[in-house]
């Protein structure tokens, strides 16, 4: 937890002084207006965090919400201006660090000592791109919120399985998946997504990790709501990352009495009457680095597995399959990616993901990867939408 809260200080301290030094100093204001601007950014930035710890053990009085709601919604919105302010001045710090290199390399006598940089012009051209930038940023980060709060679509997905028995061909399962009841998710949102998946009929039931971020204390009544899912064959879950985060056997026990029913590197059979479903489920990609008794094993989930018609493992991480091929899983229903959640790490999740979205073939094990019912930190979603999956066996 320390070593994060550095990492989370240093990040926000880095936003801090980019923007105030790219976006504040060169406007045409008074001294003190920008040292007003500086101090806003810092505590939007610095104060969000400040308050994540001093409620994550409660769960904080409306005041608090709107705090949450502020700081998160003006995070989202600063990381997508300083994408595009890199964007801009990293062709200037190139430009800028050939020309002095290539100072060593002209004569004394050809240097243009005379010629000083147009600061004013240089002023006038960065306010102008910075009101470009927010101009855009802006109304991106709105339509994002109101992409991120919406009611989260239905994909519909065939798994098609060889050998699978006519009995199991058309059984349905539905998967939400990081869901993040936390600082701006609350029970009004969860209602809404456990109303959406019990009306389409499913015969069973998946979330695939990531339910909460905060404590049992603190989200208590957010997340009863989860406690109205129902299927004829049942409602399981296995454990995310944020789990970890939030005090994960405390949380696998209030699941449970919930009626959500944990696998941790464990396996169940459904016996459907028609056909055998091996219903395995892992713990977190990296819950053994948190929490040692939870290192995640597909094999352990696979092993003195009954007789069964199809194996399907639910894993929170994409990166899980390729273990879980080497199981024997037939299919493997993940989250996490987010899809990138909003651009541009939309693009950037790509180079820290094997699989981010959708149905993927990895040698015999079909992976699908949703990409999200909910949204972590900022309530922001362009180009990843929230999504409940709606998965149909098919014999192939």
């Amino acid at each position: 937890m320390l070593m994060w809260l550095v990492i989370v200080l240093t990040v926000a301290t880095f936003l801090i002084a980019y923007l105030g030094w790219r976006l504040v100093e060169p406007m045409s204001i008074s001294r003190g207006r920008k040292l007003a601007a500086w101090l806003c950014i810092a505590v939007l930035l610095y104060g969000q965090r400040v308050l994540w710890f001093i409620r994550r053990e409660s769960d904080g009085s409306e005041l608090f919400n709107v705090i949450d709601w502020i700081g998160y919604s003006f995070l989202g919105l600063v990381s997508i201006v300083v994408v595009f302010m890199l964007l801009r001045d990293f062709p200037i710090l190139v430009r800028r660090t050939v020309d002095f290199a290539r100072k060593f390399y002209i004569r004394r006598s050809r240097r243009p000592y005379f010629i000083g940089p147009d600061r004013e012009r240089r002023r006038f051209l960065l306010n102008v791109t910075n009101a470009g930038i927010l101009a855009v940023s802006m109304p991106m980060a709105g339509y994002a919120v109101y992409e991120a709060r919406r009611k989260p679509s239905v994909v519909l997905n065939e798994l098609p399985v060889a050998g699978l028995p006519e009995g199991l061909d058309g059984f349905t399962i539905a998967q939400i998946s990081d869901t993040h009841i936390g600082p701006t998710i609350r029970g009004d949102w969860a209602r809404m997504v456990v109303d959406e998946v019990n009306s389409l009929g499913a015969d069973m039931i998946v979330h695939t990790g990531d339910v909460v971020d905060g404590s049992v204390s603190a989200l208590n009544g957010a997340v009863s709501p989860f406690g109205s899912l129902a299927a004829p064959h049942g409602v399981w879950f296995c454990t995310g990352n944020h789990e970890y985060y939030s005090g994960v056997e405390r949380w696998t026990r209030k699941l449970k009495e919930l009626g959500m029913k944990p696998l941790n590197n464990e396996h169940a059979l459904i016996e459907t009457g028609k056909g055998k479903i091996l219903l395995g489920g892992v713990t977190d990609f990296r819950g053994g680095r948190i929490y040692p008794p939870h290192d995640s094993s597909p094999a352990k989930a696979m092993a003195d597995a009954p007789e069964h018609d199809v194996s399907i493992l639910l894993a929170h991480q994409p990166r899980s399959v390729f273990e879980a091929s080497r199981a024997g899983f037939d299919v493997q229903l993940s989250g996490h990616t987010h899809g990138g959640q909003y651009f541009p790490w939309t693009l950037a999740i790509h180079f820290f993901q094997p699989y981010i979205r959708g149905l993927h073939l990895h040698e015999n094990t079909l992976l699908y990867v949703n990409v999200g019912t909910g949204y972590w930190g900022p309530p922001m979603r362009l180009g990843a939408v929230p999504e409940i999956t709606l998965h149909t066996l098919r014999s192939a």
